[in-house]
């Protein structure tokens, strides 16, 4: 007994690969509910049992045949490097702490990850999100509150930007789900009903980046799936068209929204960035001004806050009420060139051109895969979703639908009547 304890717990037993595939599980399940296990406690997990596993000839064969791990890896370590022309360490580690958690989760995954812990994993992230769901319309309808809402902003667990996209993601992998006849009918129906109640949850809330994110990445979706055959390019305006007058006239929120969007503009064609859309053209216009200065490495990865907050001391800022309480650039690829220059952004973005390359052989994980790619990359010129909670979910959403659109699996699909 004694001898088939230690054979279960000695270096590279198939004990800790069990470990982590539950930890992946696990990981999913408290995304939308903990900032701190997801971009903290869960990849210092992730990476011990990782390395406990062992089978590292397999893994670095994984890692050499997939060309996005590659410059994930490089964008990590040139970030990481920044640190030594950078004054505020403490700011560098902070900030590198989303980097590592997202480079993590993303190389454990795909590397360990066992084919019968997918399914698992993206339920346990459903019903996560099932939960917060539920959260948000108890606090739409006042029957409770959360310290982050209120019947306004009715967004439970996260500020309602980040809380916009995971309800985007999560809407796409359902309809992945759905369009997937393996799964059983009963399930689908549920799933459709849950589509359903998500995307009104998206339009009650105000992330307007979220909305805006699902606009594009719906319309990537079909076109990856479907092609461009008229009816369905034809039912999809018709769909957006119908929820955005709904929204619009069903929800005090989105309308509003609305509104201040449009007086944003207005105001910024008065020359006035005053405004939520005002800084945020106002911080783009900071940060060319600072990367024409440091264009290859960047100011560092500490350093960014410094150098803006200097920036927007010049005498046309100064009038401006938005100065006094920045946080980011809003903007992940100014954010990321701010801190390692050309050097640091080029790596990032050619880690998102080979996440589209990459060999698939599940169309629909494809399809779906494409269409989160396209709701990050919109998010990422609105905001800083690698600085927040929103760094967990792209690291695990992003391998997951990697790994599942590699799997050698032809879903029977609705395009199949279409082709006969």
């Amino acid at each position: 007994m004694k001898n088939n304890i230690i054979e279960k717990f000695k270096f590279g037993s198939v004990f800790y690969s069990e470990v982590l595939n539950v930890l992946f599980v696990v990981y999913a399940l408290l995304l939308p509910f903990s900032n701190a296990f997801s971009t903290h406690t869960g990849p210092y997990l992730l990476l011990f049992f990782w390395v406990l596993e062992g089978g590292f000839v397999r893994k670095l064969e994984k890692i050499r045949s997939e060309k996005a791990i590659w410059f994930l890896l490089l964008f990590f370590f040139i970030n990481l490097l920044s640190l030594l022309w950078t004054t505020d360490i403490k700011e560098g580690i902070y900030i590198l702490k989303f980097y590592f958690a997202i480079t993590v989760v993303f190389v454990t995954m795909y590397t360990s990850m066992k084919e019968r812990y997918l399914l698992p994993a993206i339920f346990a992230f459903l019903i996560a999100m099932f939960i917060s769901e539920i959260v948000s319309y108890g606090v739409f309808l006042e029957w409770w509150t959360t310290k982050h809402s209120s019947p306004s902003m009715p967004t439970p667990f996260m500020h309602h930007v980040p809380y916009s996209i995971f309800l985007v993601v999560t809407i796409f992998l359902l309809l992945g789900q759905i369009l997937n006849r393996r799964i059983s009918l009963a399930l689908r129906i549920f799933e459709t009903i849950f589509l359903l109640s998500a995307t009104a949850n998206l339009f009650i809330n105000g992330g307007r980046t979220g909305q805006l994110a699902f606009i594009f990445g719906l319309l990537v979706f079909v076109w990856s799936y479907f092609g461009t055959r008229l009816k369905y390019l034809f039912v999809t305006m018709l769909v957006l068209a119908s929820l955005f007058f709904a929204a619009y006239n069903f929800s005090p929120i989105f309308h509003n929204r609305v509104h201040q969007a449009v007086s944003d503009i207005q105001k910024i064609q008065n020359n006035n960035l005053n405004s939520s859309w005002g800084s945020r053209i106002a911080m783009k216009i900071v940060s060319f001004d600072i990367l024409m200065e440091h264009p290859i490495i960047g100011v560092g990865v500490g350093d960014t806050r410094d150098a803006y907050r200097e920036a927007l001391k010049q005498p046309e800022f100064k009038k401006y009420t938005f100065t006094k309480n920045v946080h980011h650039v809003h903007d992940q690829y100014l954010q990321i060139a701010l801190q390692a220059g050309l050097l640091g952004l080029i790596p990032f973005l050619l880690f998102i051109w080979f996440l589209f390359r990459a060999k698939y052989k599940n169309p629909l994980a494809k399809s779906t895969l494409y269409a989160v790619l396209i709701v990050f990359i919109f998010s990422f010129s609105a905001d800083v979703p690698l600085g927040n909670y929103l760094s967990g979910l792209f690291a695990f959403a992003i391998a997951f639908l990697l790994l599942r659109s590699q799997e050698n699996i032809f879903e029977t699909d609705h395009r199949v009547k279409d082709t006969q």
